[in-house]
């Protein structure tokens, strides 16, 4: 029976110094999810180091290059009368690549720029072409003489 608790001290070591997940705790000593919260709350474990978290949120994410956010501003605009789940099913992608592709945070596989390619009518040049406005941000100078 003591053989069985040796990974207790493990387990509770790593809670309280590592920012590894539950999930990622039950994996590396071969138990549920739930055992590991229970271990932890029965021995009163203080996480030292903040958890890690799922996923990446998008809002996070880096855009990869100027040329990644002009292919998704133009999705942008391709999208603009459908609902992500319709247009992704157009590009023949999830709705949540779309969604990184549109934030310029998706590295795009050559069949997927052929397939917008098409969809725009555009070359892959003019597709990954950065927007450049005609007039500087602050709008037209006006002289008042």
């Amino acid at each position: 029976m003591a053989d069985n608790l040796e990974w207790h001290g493990k387990a509770i070591q790593d809670l309280e110094t590592t920012d590894l997940s539950y999930a990622q705790l039950a994996k590396k000593y071969g138990r549920s999810r739930d055992t590991i919260i229970k271990l932890a709350r029965l021995h009163n474990v203080l996480r030292r180091i903040p958890v890690t978290k799922g996923a990446r949120r998008a809002i996070d994410m880096k855009e990869l290059s100027p040329q990644h956010r002009a292919l998704g501003t133009r999705l942008t605009i391709f999208r603009e009368n459908r609902n992500y789940t319709e247009a992704a099913a157009i590009i023949g992608v999830s709705r949540h690549v779309l969604k990184y592709m549109e934030l310029g945070c998706y590295d795009f596989t050559l069949t997927q720029l052929n397939r917008i390619s098409e969809l725009l009518g555009a070359t892959f040049v003019e597709l990954t072409t950065p927007f450049r406005m005609s007039t500087p941000r602050g709008g037209p100078t006006v002289r008042h003489d």
